[in-house]
């Protein structure tokens, strides 16, 4: 038991696409408070309206550091298998696309400002669900989902201040793309077997 846990726990590949996200991540949080923590000079990046600049650049903001806290841990556990499946580079793309999609969910259905990575790492996670099917065993797709409902109940109840749509948009978006990626093979064959029996 103790031998097939730690193979479904750990990436195969160093995925190094996922700790680029994590890094920008930080870097641009640490130059968001360090130099411009009232917000004066960010409003463009905020995502409010139909703004390229916007879309792009709220995927990198966020409001505090239990914020960005909760979405590196996210990235930490589930991030790292989709990367090795996608390779760095699809990683990175993927990433951004979901991040697309959580965005004009959002603009579409809510259009309140908002900012953070959260859509687009429910995007990481929907793509989980349907690449990475069986890494933490047979439980591994109800984790995703319970994780995925959980924030999204913060949200509506008022818990968190989530843009809800936007995780829904993200989410779904991932699973679209989970979908759409291997036709082009961009996706690795899984190298951890989902029915490897324990000594």
């Amino acid at each position: 038991m103790h031998i097939q846990l730690k193979r479904n726990l750990y990436a195969p590949n160093l995925p190094v696409g996922n700790y680029v996200v994590m890094v920008l991540a930080v870097v641009s949080f640490f130059i968001q408070f360090t130099y411009d923590s009232g917000q004066q000079y960010l409003n463009g990046l905020v995502l409010e309206g139909w703004s390229v600049m916007a879309i792009l650049g709220h995927m990198w903001l966020h409001a505090n550091v239990p914020h960005i806290a909760w979405n590196l841990l996210t990235l930490f556990i589930f991030g790292r298998h989709v990367c090795s499946r996608l390779g760095n580079a699809n990683y990175i793309l993927a990433y951004f696309l979901a991040g697309f999609f959580s965005a004009f969910a959002h603009i579409a259905y809510d259009g309140r400002p908002a900012i953070g990575s959260s859509g687009a790492i429910m995007g990481v996670l929907g793509m989980h669900v349907v690449l990475c099917f069986g890494r933490f065993g047979f439980l591994g797709p109800w984790i995703v989902l319970i994780w995925f409902l959980l924030s999204l109940t913060a949200g509506f109840v008022g818990l968190l201040p989530t843009a809800h749509i936007a995780h829904v948009g993200g989410f779904l978006g991932g699973i679209m793309l989970a979908g759409v990626l291997p036709l082009f093979n961009m996706v690795r064959s899984d190298s951890v077997p989902t029915t490897e029996s324990s000594p």
